[in-house]
Order: C-alpha cells, then structure tokens, then sequence
C-alpha cells in the first residue's frame, strides 16, 4: 500500500473467488468461520502480494475445494469502505479441469454444486446477495470480460487485463 497522507492507517484489502460451472451447476463452499459461518459463498479469499488475482482465486478454489480449474472470464467486481478502509473483490467464471471434491476441514466443512433453482430458493441465512447474484450471473449466458492477449510490459511489471470481448 503507498502512503497518502489523507488516507493514513486505512488499508484496502484485495480478494478473489471462483465461480466453478460445470454441467449447469455451480460450485459453492459453507464457511466455518465468522459472520459467514454456515453459510454457502464460493470458494475464495484474500490475494497474496505476489500473485495476480485470477491466479489467487485459482489457488482458493483448489485450497478449499480440491478443485484445479481455468479461468473463463471475469465477472463481477465488488468495491466498499468503511471507517478503517476498503476492499475490492472480483469473481471469476471458472471450469473444472480435475480433482476430487472435498472441503479444507478448516475454513470449509462442506462443498458441492447448486443448479440454478436452488441457489435462487436459498435464505439471506443460507446465501450472501452478493454470492447468489455470482453464481446465477456464472449460469447465465452472460459473456463477462476475457483475458486480453497482450504483449508483456517492458517496465519489468507482471500483470494481465480482462476486456471485453470484440465484435
């Protein structure tokens, strides 16, 4: 974080999930932990400072799912603040490769996939608003933003673009 001088002790926090589509369904995990505890969301957390986001959310997915997965698309960018500071966390359409289900035993105790129906009959107990408009935009036929090809920066910077797709 750079120092700004009106922005002192407040901190952003950056986070990515995936949302695991396969067969018509998509993959949710219920937490352990928190306000969260109980509740389904999918599979995500906070980026490490030496990787991209769509690499921390394939981490996530595996680390709690078991799961190695691809990248489709990006598809939802959440930003908010509070007193202490913000965060911004982005979610993206992501299809199965290989791997067994199971939940991590420690943040996650269970993992399975929701159709479409079933996420939508979930309570405000059961389901985040904000994790049911992501799985149900990940069943949709919504196209999201794709990994732009581009050539590598010459500054030395490591990075990768989600656009949106031509024509």
């Amino acid at each position: 974080m750079r120092y700004v001088p009106d922005q002192q002790g407040k901190i952003w926090d950056v986070g990515a999930a995936g949302a695991v589509v396969y067969e018509g369904r998509v993959l949710l995990v219920r937490k352990t932990y928190g306000a969260a505890k109980g509740m389904w969301g999918l599979p995500g957390g906070f980026a490490q400072h030496d990787e991209l986001l769509d690499e921390a959310a394939l981490r996530e997915v595996l680390e709690e799912t078991g799961l190695r997965a691809e990248v489709l698309a990006l598809i939802a960018v959440r930003s908010r603040y509070e007193a202490e500071g913000g965060a911004v966390f982005v979610i993206f359409r992501m299809h199965p490769l290989e791997g067994e289900l199971h939940p991590d035993g420690v943040e996650i105790d269970a993992v399975r996939y929701f159709s479409a129906e079933e996420i939508r009959a979930m309570s405000e107990r059961e389901i985040f608003p904000l994790t049911r408009s992501a799985a149900l935009t990940a069943l949709s036929a919504a196209p999201g933003l794709e990994a732009a090809d581009l050539t590598p920066s010459s500054s030395g910077f490591v990075y990768r673009a989600f656009m949106a797709r031509d024509g």
